[in-house]
């Protein structure tokens, strides 16, 4: 179980990059109705942030995001009914106004009711 501290980095790392496609959707989303920053549960059957806009683009890219964090688990033995909970924490730069800075952080709680965090991730 210990390896799900790796997952949730590699979580978090996938999510602030450009791979992810979130950027700059999610900023925008955001941004459209006032928030500054969302936790997204990337195990529901749609995630999406509860309070944002609706961007179509970044659907898409969470949905995108959700088969990846399930083929992550699986690439480190797991999977999804061996955790209870995905959480994305996600606060786009407030200094960047194009919304292509993100920071991450993903939070995993097992199913044996241990959590791990990634920490804050912020790109350089």
């Amino acid at each position: 179980m210990a390896e799900l501290a790796g997952v949730a980095h590699n979580i978090a790392h996938h999510s602030a990059s450009g791979l992810s496609f979130l950027y700059p959707h999610l900023a925008q989303a955001l941004r459209a109705v006032g928030e500054e920053t969302t936790a997204i549960e990337l195990l529901v059957q749609d995630p999406y942030p509860p309070k944002a806009a609706e961007v179509q683009p970044l659907r898409l890219s969470l949905a995108s995001l959700k088969g990846t964090v399930q083929r992550m688990l699986q690439k480190h033995g797991f999977h999804q009914n061996d955790v209870l909970s995905i959480v994305l924490h996600v606060n786009p730069d407030p200094r960047d106004s194009t919304g292509s800075v993100l920071h991450t952080r993903a939070v995993i709680t097992a199913k044996n009711g241990r959590v791990y965090d990634s920490g804050w991730l912020r790109p350089k």
